[in-house]
Order: structure tokens, then C-alpha cells, then sequence
């Protein structure tokens, strides 16, 4: 079974991989092997586990099991070894259409780039810090597609029951409780509506 989803990027939005540019940028996006952004399948991983947490607080799915979150996702043990879920998350990258075009068209990429500057003010004076400019790469709003899978042969399936009926019904539920991803969320960045693709 496969899940597809859609990432409509509102605003400007980064997912950092710590890479430095000089006097470009302190912060660049990641970019795959034909430089296009791109959002990690860990993130989506991490934002469907937070929105499926939200869901299960408020009694969402009542009557699925207690460790939903663990079968899902997978956890994290005291050895610190962390299990497999059910669910298999890929990145999300640009539509297929758009990649290929872009990968003929190289220099078209850097478009889809631009560097955001912002420094740190005093309160008290109202001037600028000194050494408080910071540049950071950002990506524009637009359009990613990403897939969830599901493991057929997790041996925790049969603790899920009905999961290849409900699974997908519950993924798009909980899809407006994601409202941003990527970096720097709490800036403004990255403001984001998911949907579920018709016909998956």
C-alpha cells in the first residue's frame, strides 16, 4: 500500500543540513544530487509521529491500541536502539515533471533559492548587535510529494487490527494538525498545507 502525499510550501521554508557557504550564507538548504531542495523522510516522520501524538491526546483513536505510536513509528528502547515501525516514510522532493525539467535545465535551480538576512537588536538601544547578521538560505514556496509505505512484513501488523483498511483513513486525518515543517518554524518559516493525493 502506498500513501501519497502532497506539500504545498505557503512561504519561504529550509530544511538545514548545517552546511556553511562563506559570505553567501551561514545556513544552506540541503539540495539533492541535481541541487533542488528537498524535505528529509525523517522530518515527515517526525511530524506525522507529533500529529498522530495530538490525535491520540485528544481520543482521536480511542480504540486502537495504547502503543499506536510505537507501531507506527518505531521507538526508541533504553539501549538506545531504536525499532522499525510500520510505516516507511521517503523524501519529498519536487514533482516528478518538474525535477526532470529542472535536470535539463541546471541553471535553473538557483531560483528556486533565495538568502534571508536578519540580525539581533539591542532592547535597550535599539541599535544593532554587533556580529549579529546572520544570512540563511532559504527555498520559495512550492510544491513537494512524498510517500508513506507500509511494512507488510512488520511482525507488530497483527497488533494493528483492520490496519490496511484504517491506516490510511487515520494518516489523512491527523494531516491538518501539521501546519509547518522544516527549519525555523517558530520564524515564520515554512508554513505548509498537507493533503493526501487523490488516487492513492
Amino acid at each position: 500500500m502506498n500513501i501519497r502525499l502532497s506539500w504545498n510550501f505557503l512561504t519561504d521554508w529550509q530544511s538545514a543540513g548545517g552546511q556553511e557557504a562563506g559570505a553567501y550564507a551561514d545556513q544552506l538548504c540541503i539540495k539533492d544530487s541535481h541541487q533542488l531542495p528537498y524535505l528529509p523522510g525523517k522530518s515527515i516522520k517526525g511530524l506525522l509521529r507529533d500529529a498522530f501524538s495530538t490525535a491520540m491526546h485528544n481520543q482521536w483513536f480511542a480504540d486502537m491500541p495504547t502503543n499506536l505510536l510505537a507501531l507506527l513509528f518505531g521507538d526508541e528502547g533504553r539501549n538506545g536502539l531504536e525499532s522499525q515501525g510500520v510505516l516507511q516514510f521517503s523524501n519529498a522532493h519536487l514533482p516528478a515533471a518538474e525535477r526532470a525539467y529542472l535536470a535539463q535545465q541546471p541553471g535553473l535551480s538557483r531560483h528556486l533559492f533565495r538568502v534571508l538576512h536578519a540580525t539581533a537588536i539591542n532592547p535597550d538601544t535599539g541599535v544593532a548587535q554587533n556580529s549579529s547578521l546572520r544570512a540563511i538560505e532559504v527555498a520559495v514556496p512550492m510544491q513537494l510529494v512524498s510517500d508513506i509505505s507500509i511494512n507488510s512484513h512488520h511482525p507488530h501488523l497483527a497488533a494493528i487490527p483492520d490496519w490496511q483498511q484504517r491506516l490510511p483513513a487515520c494518516i489523512e486525518a491527523v494531516l491538518p494538525l501539521i501546519d509547518a515543517a522544516g527549519s525555523k518554524k517558530q520564524r515564520g518559516l515554512g508554513l505548509v498545507e498537507v493533503n493526501r493525493l487523490a488516487g492513492d
